[in-house]
């Protein structure tokens, strides 16, 4: 009886120890974005600025737009901060993540009229001039394609954009008169948005994410078209740790219809972002 015991005994852990070692063995196979519950890539994103806006006057046949690269010699580039972070809830359910912020200003000595409302920066003026720009993106997204090596999934969710620029010097105002102003907007509001993602991992230490947010409405004030991608390569350099390099490209093209702001804005940020991945 006691051998018998002994052998069950023996049986059971060996059972026990092949299990674990499978379940080790499975759960290598792929990456951890594929596997674990939270994952979080901090890092630095480096984008080509592109920001042009336009703010009607009483004339409307003069209204155009100002481009603060080409025209107020803003920089082309930026570097910022830019955090994502995930979680997977339940066995088809994720919400994600995004944030960053960039700005910038300049002075430049004026090749042309720049018409802002009805105040004119006549050509050979001296102004200051200004934008900032933040996002946070979030999305919850669902499963429908899974297996051991990728998933892909679809959902809804809405970018919060706080957008503001200015422009200052000496300036024609309505009625001839000349003085030193000021001009300046700015908004802030939520934007609806569909997307899609696929993630694909072909061995425990690298993955290929990407994703598309979309969205193309009139909503509130608002009317117009904006975009979110990015695709990537992730390394798993340890356990819950890794690196990884994204190409991001956001658009945002829209009409603004406000008691302070009537007129539009395009602008878009795209570059690489570099980053340490987190996951646990």
């Amino acid at each position: 009886m006691i051998n018998y015991v002994k052998g069950l005994t023996l049986a059971c852990t060996l059972l026990v120890a092949d299990t674990s070692i499978l379940y080790a063995q499975e759960t290598s196979n792929v990456h951890p974005y594929l596997t674990e519950k939270f994952f979080l890539d901090l890092g630095v994103f480096f984008p080509d600025r592109k920001f042009r806006l336009r703010v009607n006057g009483s004339s409307p046949a003069e209204d155009r737009d100002i481009d603060f690269e080409d025209e107020l010699n803003l920089r082309k580039s930026d570097e910022t901060f830019d955090l994502e972070f995930g979680w997977r809830f339940g066995k088809k359910w994720s919400l994600l993540t995004q944030y960053f912020e960039s700005s910038g200003a300049t002075r430049a000595v004026l090749e042309e009229d720049v018409e802002w409302e009805d105040v004119i920066f006549e050509q050979g003026s001296n102004v200051s001039a200004g934008q900032d720009f933040s996002l946070f993106r979030v999305f919850f997204g669902r499963d429908f394609a899974t297996s051991e090596r990728h998933d892909a999934g679809i959902g809804l969710g809405f970018h919060w954009l706080e957008i503001g620029a200015f422009i200052e010097g000496t300036a024609i105002i309505t009625g001839g008169e000349t003085l030193f102003t000021r001009e300046s907007v700015r908004v802030a509001a939520p934007l609806p948005n569909i997307g899609a993602w696929y993630r694909y991992s072909w061995s425990p230490k690298w993955a290929m994410r990407a994703r598309y947010d979309w969205f193309s409405a009139s909503v509130g004030e608002y009317d117009g078209t904006m975009t979110n991608a990015s695709i990537g390569l992730n390394y798993q350099m340890f356990e819950n740790f890794g690196i990884g390099m994204n190409y991001n490209d956001f658009n945002l093209d829209v009409g603004i219809n406000k008691s302070d702001w009537n007129g539009s804005l395009r602008t878009s940020y795209e570059g690489l972002f570099v980053y340490v991945s987190a996951n646990w």
